[in-house]
């Protein structure tokens, strides 16, 4: 048996006290926005707006006016946005691990409240961490998205619109999925030069009829 002393210096090294990081600037009061000179949805630095409702408010007003513009409904690109996001090797709070990633804390049964969790998981992730890595991750999704669907490949986003719905649980992992007439993929008149070959399914593909 180990000396009184010895123990209780063993006790004392087992236990640490826990670190306090104090920082001395407050923390940038950010927004997503729709950037239309640049196409692009972006993490901005909001000047005026600081009530976290406000900002929640702001910026779903913003991804919906930059879905708004394409022929398809809003709603799909959020599902296909959900589709990109929702994934283990996702940053957090959406990723983590494969048993349990961030993703299946969402509980919600409407396209509302999931581009809701979208929007106010990453902005609480930025206000406890302080990085703004989940941030810029729903804004590159949301941005891929559009991208996609400018491309015109209805496989793979089809493919991504349902697995954005299954991962939210809006239909069955285990059954065969009609897409909804009105979450059908529709053409664009003038297809985007955007590169998509960083997506990568083993699904049967069919060709794409371009316009005439």
């Amino acid at each position: 048996m180990p000396p009184r002393s010895a123990a209780k210096f063993a006790t004392k090294s087992a236990i640490q006290a826990d670190r306090f990081i104090i920082y001395t600037r407050p923390q940038s009061v950010l927004r997503f926005s729709d950037d239309v000179p640049s196409g692009n949805l972006t993490v901005s630095i909001c000047e005026s707006e600081k009530s976290r409702p406000s900002l929640f408010k702001t910026s779903s007003s913003a991804i919906q006016s930059f879905f708004s513009n394409s022929k398809v409904s809003p709603s799909r690109l959020i599902y296909i946005t959900a589709g990109l996001a929702f994934d283990p090797a996702s940053p957090k709070p959406f990723g983590g691990r494969k048993t349990h990633p961030g993703y299946v804390e969402y509980d919600g049964t409407t396209v509302a409240s999931l581009l809701q969790c979208l929007i106010e998981s990453s902005f609480k992730r930025y206000w406890a961490c302080r990085g703004r890595e989940a941030l810029d991750f729903v804004a590159s999704c949301v941005n891929r998205a559009r991208k996609l669907h400018y491309a015109g490949n209805a496989d793979i986003l089809n493919e991504l619109m349902l697995k954005g719905m299954k991962k939210a649980g809006h239909i069955a992992w285990n059954k065969s999925a009609t897409i909804p007439e009105a979450l059908r993929h529709r053409q664009e008149e003038t297809q985007s030069d955007v590169e998509t070959n960083e997506v990568r399914f083993s699904s049967r593909r069919s060709a794409v009829k371009k316009p005439v």
